[in-house]
């Protein structure tokens, strides 16, 4: 059996205005004991857990590079140590382009890190500043050299459009940009608005205006062709790939697999259960030393709810959910249980059915949210 590791490191020079991850500001004296934390509950799951496979690490945040490259290998170095990892383990650590040096990102390397994730958005200077981003964009292309000199040849570059006054033009220049630096996986998202963000509040006295969806649309569309003519295969709605090159971390969320979250507000997904720890890092580290678990909240899914969730992850991939596979996980008919949804979506050509296989369809990918929600009623 697979399971997926994932780390998180809340910290963050600044928290931009758009993000609703759990990022908490820069504190030296806290992460180090943070770090203990983490070590400690990562412990407290190696027992139990030690009959899976690990194929892929993920440490996210914040920002995880925010910590000393000794702290990082200590972490992987403890994952190592009481997990299963496999020879050819997938180990991604994410980045901002804010001068990283190399001897930094030499070590992170060195340290068994073999995939880095560069939180770029843009390459122009006033939309950085919109997104409150701390880098500028020669630190994007000091990074990502940086990163390739230390070695890093598995590279993913993330993209945001669709921002405020943002341009078709302006947005495909941001794509070649990003292609000139020969990345290995792109992730392109749009600006989305949520609640309990600074974005929020200004949206909401209108003071950030997204474009209209028919322009989103439009930038969408256009980023599928400019990295597909470039040699990328989309994967996942928001993701591209080199041959050989998606993201295995991701694609086990996608494809509702199991996963242990370690750190604060980190959630994980085991024997159909799914479980969330406490955001706030300093009543995280005191429930680990009290308790070596942080658990904040605990719920079992209905066969239902699971078989919803499963159809919601699975049709973001492109290639979709074999029913075979469905079936056998869930012990169920599909057509007895979706069959009346699957038809007017056939019929309205928003999906695809072929081979026993479920995959949107073209135009289903664009309308994506609204085509998956007819499975979760």
């Amino acid at each position: 059996m697979n399971l997926a590791i994932y780390l998180h490191i809340p910290y963050c020079l600044h928290k931009c205005g758009y993000c609703d991850f759990n990022s908490h500001p820069e504190n030296a004296k806290e992460a180090s004991h943070y770090v203990d934390a983490l070590l400690k509950e990562l412990e407290f799951y190696s027992e139990t857990l030690k009959k899976y496979t690990v194929p892929t690490v993920f440490m996210g945040g914040g920002t995880p590079t925010i910590l000393p490259p000794a702290q990082l290998k200590e972490i992987l170095d403890k994952v190592r140590q009481n997990f299963n990892l496999t020879p050819d383990c997938e180990i991604t650590i994410e980045a901002n382009p804010a001068t990283i040096k190399l001897q930094t990102l030499q070590e992170i390397r060195e340290a068994g890190y073999n995939r880095i994730s560069i939180g770029v958005q843009s390459f122009d200077e006033k939309e950085l500043q919109l997104l409150e981003r701390v880098h500028n964009e020669e630190e994007i292309h000091t990074t990502v050299k940086r990163a390739r000199s230390a070695k890093f040849d598995n590279l993913s570059m993330d993209l945001m459009f669709a921002l405020p006054d943002q341009t078709l033009e302006k947005w495909q220049s941001h794509l070649k940009q990003a292609i000139a630096k020969n990345p290995d996986h792109l992730s392109t998202y749009n600006l989305t608005i949520e609640p309990a963000t600074a974005f929020f509040k200004l949206h909401e006295k209108g003071k950030i205006c997204l474009p209209h969806e028919d322009k989103q649309l439009e930038m969408y569309e256009t980023t599928i062709q400019v990295l597909e003519d470039a040699g990328y295969s989309q994967y996942e709605i928001s993701n591209f790939s080199k041959p050989g090159m998606e993201s295995q971390h991701n694609i086990n969320y996608w494809n509702n697999g199991e996963y242990l979250g370690v750190g604060a507000g980190a959630s994980s997904y085991l024997n159909g259960e799914r479980f969330k720890n406490i955001n706030l890092p300093s009543i995280y580290i005191r429930e680990i030393v009290a308790n070596e678990t942080a658990i904040e909240s605990k719920e079992r899914l209905e066969p239902l709810e699971a078989m919803g969730e499963t159809l919601m992850l699975g049709l973001r991939l492109l290639k979709g959910i074999s029913i075979d596979v469905f079936e056998k996980r869930f012990q169920v008919s599909f057509q007895k249980v979706y069959g009346n949804v699957i038809e007017p979506l056939l019929t309205q050509e928003l999906i695809t059915l072929n081979q026993n296989r479920i995959a949107l369809s073209r135009k289903g990918l664009f309308l994506a949210d609204s085509v998956i929600l007819k499975f979760m009623a």
